[in-house]
This record gives C-alpha cells, sequence and structure tokens, in this order.
C-alpha cells in the first residue's frame, strides 16, 4: 500500500495527509459491498445479509479502527479480505474453479497490505476449506491460495529477508499480543467488549445471534467469530462474523415475534419497512454523531470515534517547529499527532510506538508504555518523571490543549499541565495556539 501511496504522491502531486484523511473513508463504504455477498451466501437471505451489511457499517469499533490515519492500510487489506472471502466461498462452497486465480491474487494483495489481515485471510480460508470442501480436491485449492500468494509476493518477502533477515519477521509477530493466548486472551475478546459503551450492544446481539446459529446447527459463522476473537487479538474482527449472526437473531427471532403480536395483517406489512427505516435512522443518527462537532466533555473515557488525530492547530505548531528550530532537534508529543509529526516536520521523536515492530516485542513494549504514560500526563512533574526514568533528553515536549487522543482512546488535557509547565523551570514557552504549546526543554546541570 506504501507503494500505491507513493505514485499517487509523485504520479499525482496527491497529498499524503490528505490522502490518510479521504481514502479510508471512501475504501470503508467500498468495502460494504462484497461483505453484504459474503453474508449473502452465508445466511442465504438478501435482507438478512443487508441488515448485517448496515450493522457492520455503523459498528464503533469497526469504523475507529479503519477510519482513522492508519486506516489507509486497515481498510484497504479488509477490502482484500472480504473480496476474498467472496471468491472463496464461490471456490469451496459453490465449486467453481473459475475463482481460484481471484484468490490467489486476493491473498497475494493482503499479504503486501497488512499482516494481521492475512492472518484473517488464512485463518478464514482454512474455516471454508473445513465446513464447505472436506476433500484433498478442497485442500489442494487451499493449499495453491496459500502457495501462489507468497510465490506472487516473494520479490517482496525475498528482498526483506536477503536484507534484514527472517528475525524482523519473527519479532514483528511477536508484538501486539501475537496469535492466541491462553485465558487472557478469552477475557480480553470475549468478556471486555460488554465493558465498552459503544461495543456493548453490538456484541449483545451477536452473542444472542451466535448462540440462535449454534442451537440451529448452522455451525460455521458462531466457530468464525470464536475462533477470530481468540487468535487474532482485535475486537474489531469479532464483528465481521458478529453482525451476521446478529442480523440472523433479528429477522429469524425479533421480527416473528412482533408479526405474532400484530393481528391484523395489513400492519404486519409494514414490518419490514419499519425494521428498514430504524437500520436508516441508526446510519444517520451515527453518522452525525461522528462527524458533528462538539465541546469537549471532561474525563470522557469513550465515545463513538476518538477526537484526531491532528487538527489545523497541530498542522500550525508543526510548521511553526519547521520554520524555527534546528532539522537536529529532538521532541516528545504527546498524544496521537506523533504518528504523524516526524512525516510533517523532519524532526526527531522520541517516543512513538510507530514502526517499533520490526524493531521486536521488548523495544515495541518499551515504547508504547514509555508513549501512553508520558501522553498521559497532567502535570509537569508527571511529564518530568516520566522523562527521567526512560533516561530521555529531549530539546522540546510538544503537549496538547484540549480534548486530544492516546492511541484512539479520547483524552482531555487538564489547565493543570499549562499551570505547571509555565510555573516549572524546566520548560520554557516558545509556542501556543489554541490546540497545542510546545515547550523547550532547559538544560540543567
Amino acid at each position: 500500500m506504501f507503494y500505491v501511496i507513493a505514485v499517487l504522491r509523485d504520479a499525482f502531486s496527491i497529498n499524503p495527509i490528505s490522502l490518510t484523511r479521504y481514502l479510508p473513508g471512501l475504501i470503508t463504504i467500498a468495502y460494504l459491498v462484497p461483505y453484504y455477498y459474503v453474508a449473502k451466501e452465508l445466511l442465504e437471505s438478501p435482507s438478512q445479509a443487508g441488515g448485517a451489511t448496515v450493522l457492520l457499517a455503523i459498528t464503533p469499533v469497526m469504523l475507529k479502527w479503519h477510519l482513522a490515519a492508519g486506516g489507509i492500510v486497515r481498510a484497504v487489506a479488509f477490502l482484500f479480505v472480504l473480496t476474498g472471502l467472496f471468491t472463496g466461498i464461490q471456490t469451496f462452497k459453490e465449486k467453481n474453479r473459475r475463482w481460484l486465480l481471484p484468490s490467489i491474487g486476493l491473498f497475494a494483495l493482503t499479504i503486501l497490505t497488512h499482516p494481521v489481515y492475512m492472518a484473517l485471510f488464512g485463518l478464514s480460508y482454512l474455516l471454508l476449506v473445513g465446513f464447505f470442501d472436506r476433500s484433498w480436491r478442497g485442500v489442494g485449492l487451499g493449499a495453491l491460495v496459500a502457495i501462489g500468494g507468497i510465490v506472487l509476493t516473494a520479490p517482496w518477502w525475498w528482498h526483506i529477508i536477503s536484507t534484514y533477515g527472517l528475525s524482523i519477521f519473527a519479532a514483528a509477530a511477536g508484538t501486539h499480543d501475537g496469535l492466541g493466548g491462553g485465558i487472557a486472551r478469552l477475557l480480553d475478546s470475549f468478556v471486555d467488549p460488554l465493558m465498552s459503551s459503544t461495543q456493548w450492544p453490538f456484541y449483545f446481539l451477536a452473542v444472542a445471534g451466535v448462540l440462535y446459529l449454534v442451537r440451529d446447527r448452522r455451525l460455521f459463522i458462531p466457530v468464525w467469530m470464536v475462533l477470530t476473537g481468540y487468535i487474532l487479538s482485535q475486537n474489531r474482527f469479532l464483528y465481521i462474523a458478529g453482525a451476521m449472526a446478529a442480523a440472523a437473531f433479528v429477522f429469524e427471532v425479533c421480527l416473528p415475534v412482533i408479526r405474532d403480536q400484530m393481528e391484523d395483517d395489513i400492519h404486519r406489512r409494514y414490518i419490514p419497512l419499519f425494521l428498514l427505516v430504524l437500520l436508516v435512522s441508526s446510519v444517520v443518527g451515527f453518522g452525525a454523531l461522528m462527524t458533528t462537532d462538539s465541546e469537549p466533555i471532561e474525563d470522557r473515557m469513550e465515545t463513538v470515534l476518538p477526537a484526531p488525530y491532528m487538527d489545523k492547530h497541530d498542522r500550525n505548531a508543526m510548521g511553526w517547529v519547521k520554520r524555527h528550530t534546528p532539522p537536529s532537534s529532538r521532541f516528545v508529543v504527546l498524544g496521537d499527532a506523533a504518528e504523524l509529526f516526524p512525516y510533517i516536520t523532519h524532526r526527531t521523536s522520541l517516543v512513538s510506538p510507530w514502526g517499533v515492530e520490526w524493531k521486536g516485542s521488548t523495544q515495541f513494549k518499551r515504547q508504547k508504555e514509555l508513549y501512553d504514560s508520558t501522553s498521559a500526563c497532567k502535570t509537569a512533574d508527571c511529564l518530568t518523571a516520566s522523562l527521567t526514568d526512560a533516561r530521555l533528553q529531549p530539546d522540546y515536549v510538544y503537549v496538547p490543549k484540549g480534548q486530544y487522543t492516546v492511541r484512539r482512546d479520547d483524552h482531555t488535557q487538564s489547565v493543570r499541565m499549562r499551570r505547571s509547565l509555565m510555573r516549572s523551570s524546566e520548560y520554557t514557552l516558545v509556542f501556543e495556539n489554541r490546540g497545542v504549546m510546545i515547550y523547550r526543554v532547559n538544560v540543567t546541570e
């Protein structure tokens, strides 16, 4: 995907920042098309497939990960996976070999885009073979997809291995909790969503649907949801199968109950229309909630979507950094603006978990914990202690004001932070606007 971005930038002079802002949204809409057709094949009902697609479209955790800046990679990978699932269903469930080559190509594209989605692709194909084509033919076709994808991507991974060695992939695989994980993973994947103020309604419907499908002995979707939740660490993957299970529960359990309560046949006919209006209203409501500006709410722990990674105040502050600080300056940036800070300013960021995956789990964990603790600081003393403990000596610290995010979770900067930084002899304010403060770190003997 980075090569595609480079072509768009160089050939069409498209600003990469604009790409990260607008392209994920377009891809997020586009991946709903293959998802609908996958759901239609598995649920064998166009209406249920439509309901599942709407549910997936408005599931907050899906939007949170695919609309963010990193969505320029994740959303594209998800599009490849869902399209590959459709071609896989045609290959294994419908026994149509014409879809084998597209499946190989889509697996190769997924490998080149995102390793976690590569694992999702592979796991889903194993289930397709296991449920729909338990034969030597099915195993052979599945193996051809895997081998073909690996061969097509050989120029890339062979270059990486010959340059950096095989250990770089092993190191990256150990970050982000890896695959599987015992009892702890069960709790993270299947209990934590109940604690989320935005996830629990969707999760409740998904679980209800899974239980209904298990009772009805339609096991593919339940097994798919459980395995993706356990093997892959991100909760968002639960809702790929979960939205389908929820749709089956709503259309096959809830609607018949409502119809039974209706005495008038004429009124019964309007139930599907009522459901359609309800779903469309949900989409509009969630869209309004996610696109309307609102005043920061103190101590808000979770919202449907987090605040933007950076806004016009960040852009102005980063422009000042580029114009008024030496190229060798070292910064500690609080909040998720740190992800784009090095690219925009061409300055060194000392605390950043992005890209450290390739250095191995130890360094990644250290950077992530340091980034989390530093970005959550509300006073100058906290910031100083965090930098001292990590033995970091930045030239400047970049501090957000008001609402900001730390790894996609909303935070609100306390007014105490500015007061304590202004009173501290260790920091000197050199730039400030409505959203950002930049302090020079004074050298102490």
